[in-house]
């Protein structure tokens, strides 16, 4: 499991520049691609400094290390119930710690969603981002294995985000959306 004092210290609001137009694919262009689905209940796990916020309706933006989130915990102490949630957003959230942190994340997550609720995924495919921090190393092979595991469909297919990042490194992200069979 990842220790979520390293999490805390990289992503502290004072000095983690967020940088959420630079995702072509899981930028502000999932806005139209979520509203368009209707949802009743939205949560961004891990949403940072809450950019959906205002455009996406009945959104709550949740983050370990942001105060400008609507709740500010953990997603493993976030209060919602099962089966509550229409929409769930993780870009780049469920993305640190071993492959044992990734599917309790990722089953936390599951048991929130409706039967056919959408979890629209980002992930960093292992490109270290701190000397302390586990990235997992995300693949087409365990965005289908997480899937099958948990009882998710991969709706679409797996693509790759190419971008620059604000201390102008290159990186890419990995961009896909599971639906709760």
């Amino acid at each position: 499991m990842q220790d979520n004092k390293e999490l805390l210290r990289f992503f502290n609001a004072r000095t983690w520049q967020a940088s959420i137009e630079r995702f072509p694919l899981s930028g502000y262009a999932l806005v139209d691609r979520v509203n368009a689905l209707r949802p009743r209940f939205v949560v961004d796990v891990g949403c940072g400094f809450n950019p959906f916020k205002g455009k996406i309706p009945n959104l709550i933006g949740i983050d370990i290390a942001n105060d400008g989130a609507d709740l500010q915990c953990d997603l493993h102490d976030a209060p919602f119930a099962d089966a509550a949630i229409d929409v769930c957003l993780a870009l780049g959230s469920i993305n640190f710690g071993d492959r044992a942190a990734i599917l309790a994340a990722l089953r936390k997550v599951h048991a929130w969603l409706k039967p056919g609720g959408s979890l629209f995924m980002r992930a960093n495919p292992g490109e270290p981002i701190g000397a302390a921090i586990t990235v997992f190393p995300w693949d087409e092979e365990s965005v289908a294995q997480f899937a099958s595991e948990l009882g998710f469909a991969v709706n679409g297919p797996v693509q790759e985000e190419r971008l620059v990042l604000s201390n102008g490194v290159p990186a890419r992200r990995l961009v896909w959306v599971y639906v709760k069979q």
